[in-house]
């Protein structure tokens, strides 16, 4: 919920989607449907919240989230974005991991809004801050279709003339109830644990979290179902575009670790990510593109 956030409306664009700021500064698309309450920051195109009428809310927001200039913000859906983590060349320069889109404004570039839901899309394009960190010409588009579901699609264009690859993800923190009444089925078998040394591994079906996970599955073939049996709901989450599934939970110890998470954070909340980790990630060449996608029920 975002109810900690103090906003101001400085525009209303329909009936349904308005633009609001925060004391500092900082824009938020506020969407308010029949079937759902949702906000994105501008920074990012980070979805902060979705919660379908009657229910719970589906994505976890940290109430001590940080909400300024190039700092991630805690919760949502990150945008991962040229590079999952630290690759070798971002190593080599200093740069921060999971890529600058992040952190980066987005543009809100068109909304439509019907009685069914919102369709909204937010775009990135190549600048001079952008070459100096990534020396590639794109266009990045997320479109976000909003029913009593989430659809978000990331695509990647290259604008340029020579190809590039890319790796990321769709950064999903997901709102669960308690993590001692959860579990997950539908992961692939094959895994490599990041906490260990990325030993490969195979998986127990069911996933219970009881520990810090940093884990990379394989591309499973259905949903992945997480049961969240304290909010007696499942949440069904589909990938397309990916080559990975990462599932993550700092627990205790690492939620402590976080200035921008409560130290039982931890207990409510569940990264299922769609992801590109494969070395050297997906090649897009010029003039073409690739979608990233995931769908969260």
């Amino acid at each position: 919920m975002i109810s900690h956030l103090k906003l101001k409306t400085i525009r209303t664009l329909n009936e349904h989607i308005s633009i609001e700021v925060d004391q500092n500064g900082f824009e938020f698309i506020i969407l308010k449907h029949k079937k759902f309450d949702a906000a994105f920051s501008l920074h990012g195109a980070h979805l902060i919240h979705f919660q379908a009428k009657q229910a719970a809310p589906l994505i976890y927001l940290s109430k001590t989230a940080v909400y300024a200039p190039k700092k991630a913000i805690r919760g949502g859906v990150p945008i991962c974005w040229p590079w999952f983590g630290s690759n070798t060349e971002s190593k080599q320069k200093g740069l921060a991991s999971h890529g600058f889109a992040r952190n980066s404004e987005w543009t809100l570039s068109s909304f439509n809004s019907t009685d069914l839901g919102i369709d909204i899309e937010f775009s990135l394009e190549t600048s001079q801050s952008t070459k100096a960190i990534w020396p590639h010409d794109f266009n990045l588009t997320l479109k976000a279709s909003l029913t009593d579901h989430v659809e978000l699609t990331l695509i990647t264009e290259n604008t340029g003339e020579t190809p590039f690859h890319y790796s990321g993800a769709l950064h999903t923190y997901l709102h669960i109830a308690d993590q001692r009444q959860c579990s997950v089925q539908g992961l692939a078998n094959d895994y490599t644990d990041s906490l260990q040394s990325n030993q490969a591994k195979q998986s127990a079906q069911p996933l219970h979290i009881g520990h810090p996970i940093d884990s990379i599955y394989a591309v499973n073939d259905g949903a992945i179902v997480v049961k969240d049996d304290a909010y007696q709901r499942t949440i069904s989450v589909s990938n397309e575009g990916n080559d990975s599934v990462v599932v993550w939970n700092p627990w205790v110890e690492g939620a402590k670790a976080f200035a921008d998470m409560p130290d039982d954070g931890y207990q409510t909340m569940l990264c299922i990510e769609s992801a590109i980790t494969a070395d050297p990630g997906h090649l897009v060449a010029p003039g073409e593109s690739h979608r990233l996608k995931t769908v969260i029920k």
